[in-house]
């Protein structure tokens, strides 16, 4: 009884010490909650996830372990979508002869780790009779969701926002090609599907008029990104490579007969001197002379001129010709290619990229880290990424502009051709870069109708000539231009061997109510200069 009593008294005591220590906890000063910040890899660890259960809180990428994007984000000023469909006049692409370098390029990158500047935005994989590039199978093909990132891909976050049409395929990016969606998140919730068509080109189809956000988990083979091309045969390429248009074909030959270069040897061997020979290319200012696009091909291919697009054109063109399944690939500031084996297809840079790209100070400062480049640069040949290194965004350090270099003034940037061809690298249009003694292009400029609808079609149609001579084969770039001289970009469309153009361009939907001018640029063409033209256009 007494021990009992012993312990009672005890606890008692125990009591009131852990009593009197509260009260002076109390008065010393409640005890502050402190803050942790999030561990990117001790989510990983535990296997956690975004707030709604969607996504992984973390994924571990070559870049190192990297967190999801954040639950909410502003809407940025212009986002994907609008225009830029399967119909739309960039799903074809004619080549232009400005082979000038330009020193600045904005880029805009959803991804996390970045890609740039390889975000997929247009693909490429045939050449049809008027010597443009086009998608050989165009038919939409659903972009299953589910899984998990297998050993040898790469995982990514994708975080951008998108103008949606009911039923309308609108384009999006990937960050490399075969990716996977793995997990995806829609803010509003909101039904949507990915499709894909045969060339890898993304696009999203909504139920409802809206702007959306869209987060995905992806995960794309590391194979891709930089590999051996394997030693396979002749025969089991050719079959899927389209084939090419006979007066092209007859031209591609003569190039491959000029490069020594036929099927008596292996499929690698020959890509690595086609890798080779177009990545000597260089920037001139000595424009080709060519006017008819198929020896425009055959200039550009042998003198060995031009920035990036020249170089990827002529190379998908001859590589095609050859046996070789090839694609084209661009986006707003870069074109490349993309080679299958088979199994796989291979990312290939062939350089000319711009002096220096301006990013969205705000945007991702991880870069993804690619396995090292399989094929051989020349001598005083920069690739994409030693320019992107030039432009203080090399892996891990951010991607702040380059000392002088202005802020890209938006959050996205809108993925569609501005009114200076920004996928084409040239400069702008009247620069003195660009004209090179040329008589400067007189743009004829119409409209069908003094108001246009946002997501509604609009027809522009017109003419390019110099000095009394029409230009052929020369891009013009649309926009409208705001009274505060923003522009927005339409669209882009060539003009034909008489020097005539016309095109149903689509009005993006985020564009604000309000009257605007319709402008026209053009970079000109052969013995064509650059030049610009504007119309009036109501609301």
């Amino acid at each position: 009884m007494r021990r009992a009593r012993r312990a009672l008294l005890a606890l008692s005591v125990l009591a009131l010490v852990a009593l009197f220590g509260a009260r002076r906890a109390v008065a010393d000063g409640p005890v502050l909650h402190e803050f942790i910040p999030p561990d990117p890899n001790e989510d990983l660890a535990f296997h956690a996830t975004t707030r709604d259960g969607r996504l992984p809180a973390a994924v571990d990428t070559p870049s190192g372990v990297l967190p999801a994007p954040p639950d909410r984000r502003a809407p940025p000023e212009n986002a994907y979508g609008g225009n830029a469909t399967p119909d739309s006049i960039d799903a074809s692409y004619r080549i232009d002869g400005d082979t000038t370098r330009p020193e600045v390029v904005s880029y805009d990158d959803p991804f996390i780790p970045a890609v740039t500047p390889f975000k997929r935005l247009y693909a490429y994989d045939a050449v049809d009779e008027s010597v443009e590039l086009i998608v050989s199978d165009r038919r939409l093909r659903k972009v299953e969701t589910g899984g998990v990132a297998l050993p040898g891909e790469d995982q990514f976050f994708a975080d951008l926002f998108v103008d949606v049409s009911p039923g309308v395929p609108v384009r999006i990016p990937s960050p490399g090609p075969g990716a996977r969606i793995l997990a995806t998140r829609v803010e509003p919730a909101s039904s949507i599907e990915i499709v894909r068509d045969g060339a890898d080109n993304w696009f999203l189809v909504g139920t409802t008029r809206q702007r959306i956000r869209l987060v995905l988990e992806l995960a794309v083979p590391r194979a891709s990104f930089g590999s051996p091309f394997p030693d396979v045969s002749w025969a089991s390429l050719v079959p899927r490579a389209p084939l090419l248009p006979r007066a092209v074909r007859d031209v591609a030959r003569d190039v491959l007969h000029a490069l020594g270069l036929s099927q008596s040897v292996s499929p690698r061997d020959a890509l690595a001197a086609l890798v080779a020979h177009f990545r000597a290319f260089a920037p001139s200012e000595d424009l080709p002379r060519s006017r008819l696009p198929a020896e425009l091909y055959r200039e550009l291919a042998l003198s060995k001129k031009g920035v990036c697009r020249h170089r990827a054109f002529a190379f998908t063109i001859t590589a095609l010709a050859l046996g070789l399944p090839t694609r084209l690939v661009r986006n707003e500031a870069h074109a490349w290619v993309e080679v299958g084996d088979g199994a796989i297809w291979h990312r290939i840079d062939l350089g000319g990229a711009a002096g220096r790209f301006e990013l969205d100070p705000g945007a991702q400062a991880q870069l993804h880290v690619p396995p090292d480049d399989p094929f051989v640069w020349p001598p005083g040949a920069q690739s994409a990424a030693g320019a992107v290194n030039a432009s203080g965004l090399a892996p891990g350090a951010g991607n702040a502009p380059a000392p002088g270099a202005a802020p890209s003034g938006s959050s996205q940037a809108a993925p569609a051709p501005n009114a200076t061809d920004p996928a084409s690298d040239a400069p702008p249009a009247g620069s003195a870069e660009a004209s090179n003694g040329r008589p400067a292009a007189q743009i004829e400029l119409g409209v069908d109708g003094a108001e246009a609808r946002r997501g509604a079609h609009l027809e522009v149609h017109g003419a390019v000539a110099a000095d009394g001579e029409t230009c052929p084969g020369a891009r013009v770039d649309v926009a409208l231009r705001a009274q505060d001289g923003r522009l927005t970009p339409l669209g882009s469309v060539p003009t034909d061997a008489h020097g005539r153009f016309a095109a149903e361009l689509t009005v993006p939907l985020g564009l604000a109510v309000g009257d605007y001018a319709l402008v026209a640029t053009t970079p000109g063409a052969g013995l064509c200069g650059p030049g610009p033209a504007s119309s009036g256009l109501g609301r």
